[in-house]
């Protein structure tokens, strides 16, 4: 059916500009003006329509709808008045028509639609971004078939449009209410489970960590907040709910021990072996399973003495070539090497601080895994540019020694071994079971180790299985993030939402470790960063007596001896030696009368750690040795090599990392802090605490 309308051609000169005339067509209205055509089709409209008498003419006004749903106000004005009228009855006959044609369409899919609806709500788990993106596409794609746009369905069927509308919206808030809705119904139904699976029942915040189960999940953990619980309940809730075989978890951690410790428990909770390991461990394995076997380690990586020979022969050799001897010399002049300067350079060539001068550079030269000129620019940023040149000078020619030497070897170091196996998972010649990475210590992660993760979960899906990816579950402080110097990265925590758009992140703020009046001031310190993730923690143990001693105290030096004397006699009764960790920003700090006072204080149970080694361990009583101006936080150094091939430290504060390993320190103690000092050289630390202690 077709019918037009339009004004005559005076009136069409005094409308100049607007909309003169307006045809029906089967599906739509077409209006014209002097200089373009406008289609509304019916779908685009909700069939109302105003017809309005002028002094000579009629007007015919409507709105049409952008497909987002906003309003579109048309006119068609100098139209004959009583056809006008009649054209307004014909059009909305017509539109009544074209809405029962497609009425007949949608209640043919009207099922299907509900049925991907209600097994989205009701899916027997945490329901993800991606597959709210999934049905929301079937969905689309399911009305499209029928000619049906989706801003169209609530003309056509007002109750299902309004069901559906969430979905179709794609609305991450309805996600989240339903997801909180399902953990509810899980928390209730698996209470008891919850209850007994550690060996102290999990707080509402684990429990919440538990259930989440986004793409990307990230668990924020405080000091002594239960992490490991919470990896360890997962893997058996996973397990035990039917969300995953073993085979198909995947949980990363940094150190050997910390892996062990990990399956031993998933093994005596679960009765199942799933795969724990480290992050070399890992790529070694699947380098073996995929490729047959895994490349051989160099001794250069994996044994100190034939790294030290190495170095030793490679720098004689640098050494008698006139070119990087130049360099050598030139650098030298410009700053103090650790070379014994009466000596003839290559009897140098052995000596153990040039070789640890040398590795600092060298090792994150091989981290980049770039070419020379990518590294200038680089370092083209920095001010020092021009020292930093020459140190990259001297040691890129010792970077392709190394390459030449692996080669010769054929075989990798251990950021190789990640290389390679990232290379392997971006290839995607395989399937892998793998459907759930946990990784512990997320804040340390490096970019080489994130991208194999990524590598791993993220991409299509696995060929002609179409299994999703695998999602990323990590678990970490941002608060506790000590290890720049060798290559992480703790933006890759602090940025995580940003970086993976289909994300959670969870908060486990209950410390049971130490009380309020210890981690309150600690929590004070760390928080000066604004770059760190901004949390509230809660104390366990907030009973303390109202006459308890301060939980952080600080003392000079010669008072250390007296402290642990009175430790000691306040314990001597007691039926196990009390725990006492002294810690030191290096091993120099190590107290020569250790053993002595181990001997002299039996109720005591002393040992020496560094803070960086401290991490993850606690004692009852800490002693922070060294707290003095220029040693703890360390003195900055003039930037080196090394430094600055980490990037830009963008952290808005100084001392931002010596800060966190200071934090780090004071959070081992489930009891109280001393920090030892020599008098009149308190470190700025132990100054800005002092209104605290």
């Amino acid at each position: 059916m077709s019918m037009k309308l339009s004004a005559n051609r005076w009136a069409q000169w005094l409308v100049y500009g607007d909309h003169y005339s307006l045809q029906l067509e089967d599906d739509g209205l077409l209006l014209e003006s002097r200089h373009h055509r406008q289609y509304i089709p019916f779908s685009a409209w909700d069939g109302q329509l105003t017809v309005s008498r002028g002094l000579l003419w009629g007007t015919i006004s409507l709105t049409g709808y952008t497909d987002e749903g906003n309003p579109l106000p048309f006119e068609v004005f100098g139209l004959p008045w009583h056809r006008a009228q009649q054209a307004g009855q014909t059009i909305y006959r017509s539109y009544q028509a074209y809405i029962a044609r497609y009425q007949k369409r949608l209640a043919m899919i009207r099922p299907s639609l509900l049925a991907e609806y209600d097994a989205l709500v009701n899916a027997p788990a945490y329901v993800r971004l991606s597959q709210l993106r999934a049905t929301q596409q079937i969905l689309v794609d399911k009305l499209e078939g029928e000619g049906i746009p989706a801003s169209f369905l609530a003309s056509l069927d007002e109750v299902m449009a309004t069901t559906l509308a969430p979905v179709l919206r794609g609305d991450k808030q309805w996600l989240k209410t339903r997801n909180q809705q399902w953990q509810a119904m899980m928390l209730n139904q698996w209470q008891a489970w919850f209850d007994r699976i550690e060996s102290s029942p999990l707080n509402d915040g684990q429990r919440a960590a538990v259930l989440t189960d986004e793409s990307h999940t990230l668990v924020v953990a405080g000091p002594g907040s239960g992490k490991t619980s919470v990896l360890v309940a997962r893997a058996a809730y996973l397990i035990e709910s039917g969300q995953a075989k073993p085979e198909q978890l995947l949980l990363l951690a940094f150190g050997r021990d910390a892996a062990e410790e990990l399956k031993t428990r998933i093994k005596t909770k679960t009765g199942h072996e799933v795969n724990v390991t480290t992050f070399h461990g890992f790529a070694r394995q699947q380098l073996v399973e995929h490729q047959g076997q895994a490349p051989m380690i160099s001794p250069l990586a994996s044994d100190e003495t034939a790294k030290a020979a190495w170095l030793t022969q490679t720098l004689a050799e640098q050494w008698q070539q006139p070119t990087p001897r130049k360099a050598w010399d030139k650098l030298h002049q410009q700053q103090t090497l650790p070379l014994d300067d009466n000596a003839e350079l290559t009897a140098c060539a052995y000596d153990s601080r040039l070789h640890t001068w040398v590795w600092s550079r060298l090792s994150r030269v091989i981290q980049a895994n770039t070419t020379k000129r990518a590294l200038n620019d680089k370092l083209a940023s920095f001010e020092e540019q021009a020292a930093l040149k020459n140190e990259l000078a001297v040691i890129w020619p010792l970077y392709q020694a190394y390459k030449q030497a692996l080669k010769a070897e054929n075989a990798v170091d251990f950021d190789g071994l990640i290389t390679q196996a990232t290379k392997l998972f971006q290839q995607r010649k395989f399937v892998t079971p793998i459907q759930f990475v946990m990784v512990d210590e997320y804040q340390d992660i490096s970019p080489a180790r994130l991208a194999m993760l990524e590598a791993l979960c993220h991409g299509k899906a696995d060929g002609e299985t179409q299994s999703p990816r695998a999602s990323l579950y990590a678990v970490g402080d941002d608060w506790q993030a000590i290890y720049r110097f060798a290559g992480a990265d703790v933006s890759l925590t602090t940025e995580f939402a940003q970086r993976f758009g289909d994300s959670e992140i969870c908060w486990l703020t209950t410390c049971y470790r130490y009380p309020s009046t210890l981690g309150k001031v600690a929590q004070q310190f760390i928080e000066q960063n604004p770059k760190q993730l901004s949390k509230q923690l809660d104390y366990a143990r907030d009973k303390a007596p109202a006459k308890a001693p301060k939980a952080i105290k600080a003392i000079t030096d010669d008072k250390l001896d007296k402290t642990l004397a009175s430790l000691a006699k306040k314990y001597a009764n007691a039926e196990h030696a009390v725990s006492v960790m002294l810690l030191g920003r290096t091993h120099a700090i190590r107290p020569d009368a250790l053993e002595s006072w181990q001997n002299a204080y039996p109720s005591l149970a002393l040992r020496y750690t560094t803070a960086h080694a401290s991490k993850g361990q606690e004692a009852h009583y800490v002693f922070i040795l060294g707290m003095d101006d220029g040693v703890f936080p360390a003195k900055p150094r003039s930037l080196s090599l090394d430094e600055a091939l980490l990037g830009k430290n963008e952290e808005p504060i100084e001392h931002a990392e010596e800060r966190r390993l200071f934090y780090v320190a004071l959070t081992r103690a489930q009891k109280q802090v001393w920090l030892v000092h020599q008098k009149g050289y308190a470190s700025p630390f132990v100054e800005e605490l002092k209104g605290c202690l």
